[in-house]
This record gives C-alpha cells, sequence and structure tokens, in this order.
C-alpha cells in the first residue's frame, strides 16, 4: 500500500514535468508543421504526453531479481555509476548522477559498452527520466531487442507514440525527428538477433543520419560490429568499489539486518577471492538474494545463480507468515523445473533472443517439455510459474523476455553442462569458431567454472593450437609477400624494432611439439619508434577473428597469455599431455 502510495506521489510530480516538455519543445515542432498544410496526419501532443507518462511508469519503478514480484522506485536504489572514455585524447571520466548534459553536448553520440550485468539499461533509465526532471529535451526509450528485418527503428517510435490506432503518417514523423531536440535512447544493441544484425544496424546508422540534429545514447556488450558506428564517442562503466558495492547492498533491504549481516560477511580475511563479484551491480544483487535464501556466500558465479534460483523457488509470501509457500501452477518439482529451464535457455542462446511473443514463448516451453521426458505439465502454467511463483520472466505488454540476459546464459551453460551428453565438444567447438564469438563469452565463463576439465581441453587447447599454427604462418607469409629476405633476417629485423622476444623465438619452434630449441639475445630496443597496424597484427596469431575485448578476456580468465610466448607454449604441452593422457584412459573402461 505505501509503495503504490509513493508511486502515485512520484508520478503526480512527473505529471506537470511532461507538460512543460511537451509545450516546450513538442508543440512548436507540430505547429511549424500544420502551417505548412493542416491536412497532414500528425502525431499530436497527446500522443507525446501518453508515451512520456506511460514510460516514465513503467522506468521509474524496477523490478530486479533481488525483490521477486514486488516493486522498488528505481531512484531508492541506483548508485551513481561512473563511465571513463575509451577512445580520443584527453579521456573523459563522468559519473551519472543526472542528465549528463554537458558530456551530451559535447559529443552529441555516446556509445557506453561493458559486459553482463554492468548497469547499462539501469543507467539508461536514470539517464531518461532525469531527462524529464530537468526539462533537457523530449527523451525516447527504444529496446532494439524489439527491431528486425520487417520492423525499422522509426516504425517501433511510431508504435510507441501511438501503441493502438498508429493514425499518423511515418514520414511526417521522420520529419518531426529531424529538426531535432530528442533524446534517443538505443538500448541492447547486443540484444538484436543475430540473423537480423545486419539489416537492423544499416536502419539504425540511416536513422542516425537523417536524424542527427539529436542526442543519441546506445548501449551494448563488446561486439565487433560496434566499430561501424565511427561517430560515437565509446564509453565503460567503471567497476563499483568496494563502498560502492556495500552502499548498494544497504540499499536493498533499507539498512536492514541482512545487508548488515552480509557485509561484516564480505569483510572477513578469508573472503578477499570474492571482490571480484563485488565490482557487478548484478552479481551484487545475486549475492544479498543468494546470502538472504541461505546465509552463506556461493564463491563461484554459477553458484549464485543456482541459489537464486533456489530462492525464488522455495521463496516464501511474507505476506501469509513465513511458513506460507506459493504452489507452484505447474507442479514441478525444483529439479524438474530447473531441468526444462535449462532446456529453455539453451534454445534461447542458439536464437540468440531474449524477448518473444506468448505464442512464441509457449512453444519453447512445449519443445523443453518434449526434451524432458517424464515431465508432465501444461505450458500455460509453466508461464504463469515464470511470471509469478518462480519470476525469471517479465511481461512487458504483449512481449515475454527474461528477467535478465544474463540468466539464460546459465541455464544454457548448465544445459552444455549437464544435458548435451556426447555433443558437449561439438558445441563448445561451435561456439569458440562461431564468428561471432564476443557474444557468447558470458556462458563460456559461466561453463568454465562449472567444468573447467572440458573447457581446457576443448577450448583452452584448440585456441593455443591456434595460436601455434597461426602466428607461424602469418610471420611467414607477411614476409614473403613484402620483404624477400629469408624468415630468420627477417624476425630478427622485426624484433630490432619492436624489442619483441616473443617473434625471436617463434623461428625456432619445432611444429610439432612447441619445443624452443634456442634462444638469442635481442638487439637494443630502437627508441622512438611506434608500431604500426601491420606490426601490431603480427603480435596475435588469431587477432584477425578474434577481437581485442575477447583476446583481453580469455587472457585474464584462462592462462591463455598471448604476449607472453613462453606460457603460451608451456600451457600447450601441459593440456596437449593431459588430453593425449586423458584418451589413453578411456581404454581402460571395461576393466
Amino acid at each position: 500500500m505505501q509503495e503504490s502510495e509513493t508511486l502515485r506521489n512520484v508520478i503526480a510530480v512527473a505529471t506537470p514535468l511532461i507538460k512543460s516538455i511537451v509545450d516546450v519543445f513538442v508543440t512548436p515542432k507540430l505547429e511549424a508543421i500544420r502551417d505548412k498544410d493542416k491536412n497532414k496526419k500528425l502525431p499530436t501532443e497527446r500522443n507525446f504526453t501518453e508515451y512520456l507518462d506511460r514510460t516514465f511508469k513503467k522506468l521509474a519503478v524496477i523490478n530486479t531479481l533481488v525483490f521477486h514480484n514486488s516493486q522498488r522506485l528505481m531512484n531508492d536504489i541506483y548508485i551513481p555509476l561512473t563511465i571513463s572514455q575509451t577512445n580520443g585524447n584527453n579521456r573523459k571520466k563522468v559519473t551519472i548522477e543526472n542528465y549528463p548534459q554537458k558530456l551530451s553536448d559535447e559529443f552529441h553520440n555516446i556509445l557506453i559498452t561493458d559486459t553482463a550485468g554492468m548497469g547499462k539499461s539501469t543507467m539508461m533509465k536514470k539517464i531518461f527520466i532525469s531527462a524529464i526532471y530537468e526539462n533537457c529535451g523530449i527523451p525516447l526509450f527504444i529496446e532494439l531487442r524489439r527491431l528486425n528485418k520487417g520492423k525499422k527503428l522509426i516504425d517501433e517510435i511510431q508504435e510507441q507514440l501511438s501503441p493502438l490506432e498508429k493514425d499518423f503518417d511515418r514520414q511526417l514523423l521522420l520529419e518531426l525527428l529531424v529538426q531535432g531536440d530528442f533524446i534517443i535512447i538505443l538500448d541492447g544493441y547486443d540484444e538484436i538477433t543475430l540473423s537480423d544484425r545486419e539489416i537492423v544496424t544499416t536502419d539504425i546508422q540511416d536513422f542516425i543520419s537523417k536524424a542527427s540534429n539529436n542526442r543519441f545514447f546506445m548501449t551494448s556488450r563488446p561486439e565487433n560490429a560496434l566499430s561501424c558506428f565511427g561517430n560515437f564517442q565509446k564509453f565503460r562503466i567503471e567497476a563499483l568499489t568496494k563502498n560502492e558495492a556495500f552502499d548498494l547492498l544497504h540499499k536493498y533491504d533499507n539498512q536492514g539486518r541482512i545487508s548488515s549481516l552480509l557485509i561484516e560477511k564480505l569483510q572477513e580475511e578469508d573472503m578477499r577471492n570474492i571482490d571480484e563479484f563485488l565490482t557487478n551491480p548484478l552479481l551484487v544483487s545475486l549475492l544479498f538474494t543468494a546470502f538472504e535464501y541461505k546465509q552463506m556466500i556461493p564463491l563461484k558465479k554459477h553458484l549464485f545463480y543456482r541459489q537464486v534460483f533456489d530462492a525464488f523457488f522455495d521463496a516464501h509470501d511474507l505476506t501469509k507468515g513465513d511458513s506460507y509457500i506459493h504452489d507452484k501452477y505447474s507442479k514441478l518439482s525444483i529439479d524438474d523445473f530447473h531441468r526444462v529451464l535449462r532446456h529453455i535457455g539453451y534454445n534461447c542462446f542458439k536464437l540468440q533472443k531474449i524477448e518473444f511473443s506468448k505464442d512464441e514463448i509457449l512453444k519453447l516451453i512445449e519443445q523443453s517439455k518434449k526434451f524432458c521426458i517424464g515431465s508432465s505439465f501444461n505450458e500455460s502454467d509453466f508461464l504463469t510459474d515464470l511470471l509469478k511463483t518462480v519470476p525469471l520472466f517479465a511481461q512487458d505488454g504483449n512481449y515475454y523476455r527474461w528477467a535478465h540476459k544474463s540468466l539464460h546464459e546459465y541455464f544454457a551453460a548448465q544445459f552444455i553442462y549437464m544435458d548435451s551428453k556426447e555433443k558437449q565438444n561439438d558445441i563448445l567447438l561451435g561456439i569458440y569458431n562461431h564468428t561471432q564469438l564476443e557474444n557468447f563469452t558470458n556462458v563460456l565463463d559461466l561453463y568454465y567454472d562449472m567444468d573447467y576439465k572440458t573447457f581446457r581441453n576443448v577450448i583452452e587447447y584448440c585456441m593455443l593450437k591456434e595460436y601455434r599454427d597461426k602466428y607461424v604462418l602469418n610471420l611467414k607469409s607477411y614476409n614473403k609477400k613484402h620483404q624477400r629476405v629469408s624468415d630468420e633476417d627477417f624476425i630478427k629485423q622485426f624484433c630490432s624494432i619492436t624489442h619483441n622476444r616473443i617473434i625471436l623465438e617463434i623461428l625456432y619452434l619445432k611444429k610439432d611439439d612447441m619445443v624452443i630449441d634456442r634462444e638469442f639475445e635481442l638487439p637494443q630496443k630502437t627508441k622512438n619508434h611506434k608500431i604500426t597496424n601491420t606490426e601490431n597484427k603480427l603480435f596475435f596469431g588469431i587477432g584477425h577473428r578474434i577481437s581485442s575485448e575477447i583476446e583481453v578476456f580469455f587472457n585474464k580468465k584462462y592462462h591463455c597469455v598471448f604476449r607472453n610466448h613462453n606460457a603460451a607454449v608451456k600451457r600447450y604441452r601441459e593440456i596437449k599431455a593431459s588430453v593425449e593422457a586423458e584418451k589413453n584412459d578411456d581404454l581402460l573402461v571395461g576393466f
């Protein structure tokens, strides 16, 4: 009751602010077009007022994994996040406490990329709400996953402004947008379906070029395809400090007992290895949920997700007393429910899609039901559970989506680990060899914790083998094409410029077993030499298909240190020996 009253008060405050935005920015533009032709079917002031009111209500409250089915005001749990520029000379850092007017005026087009759970969408909601409070322009919030081959960006804007009748001309809407004063937020580029991405990207670029008088904010996980948005200034979200993480935990229960106990536990000496999880807002929220359920701290990321799932499945309805647990509409046990979700998660992962119509999500549930032999339930009942009793999905109008993209990635990784059987290695190889590998790093990250042995024998082994083969081949091919000297002379010459011992050692590798035969002293480093793009590519044997973002990811997580050749050689030999030993162990089966 108190929450509803608070929400009503916030909306009441926003109503005159929305009217002011419409009066100041919208009405003059509409009147200018009407003066030219009164018969034109234009959007009206009412269209914008209703859109801004509806979207403000939607974004001002937040449903996080922490609060199960209950709603909280976004401003009550928002921790100001800091973004840092990743391109340009004088790299800026800006803390997003309100609408970043100065930053927006300077750059116009801002791209914010970061990994799962860093708060990109939450930051965009904060910017939308702040734009209304501060009367900065006409904010439009577009979820890019809604776009596809048959639905352009202008179509989605038209649908948002007039969701029922669509009674105005799309070309006139574009003419209105071209005039400027719009703050267009494009959230979740990485959530565009892969099969549609090229067409959708072209459409977005075309729209931005036509409506260039506006301010644009775009978010995404790191993607190679983002390089085509060269007119955007790129930023990343700074990791949370430990104090910021503790402040966020306190916000979840209003400085209550659970957050205080958890923070006290996190400050113990043996909890230092959990510090990495405190840098990510999503993992902080999962940590709170997991601790609230069992008052123990999971030490691996996939255990966070499992404990969160268990907490949702066994959740008590506090309004009816601690002992009351909602019955599941599907009547499934916790293990059967998890099994069905693993299959759904993997199917979503294959589709690279997290939002569906009702018919589409019911079809996915039906397919999973057929896979999970022995599980009997009604598809509609299972969907009701996903929305109410085990709320891992959320309904947004006619769409049904995962509460967070990382949830389906957790269940997909679990499916590969637990259900894929003899196809497991093929699935992992398919992920590693995929042209869009950067889309799958979170699944690999989760899988690594679940099954390091298989990850090592498949992913890391293939990566190091490819490093070996391609590095030597690239060097010799480059020399043959450009230098026309012996490989040895070329590599010595190259090393004298770049002072890179790695490349010198490559020449003296036996290709079959990666053993270094000899070492040479390098010439003195040449001063004032800047490494060229061509030289830089030669540092990485698989750099032609793996972006720097992915290279850093693998280097950090999985010991594949391409900048240190000796480490790569040693690691390759260790894994190769292990793989061969395990193949021999298979011969003992049955004895």
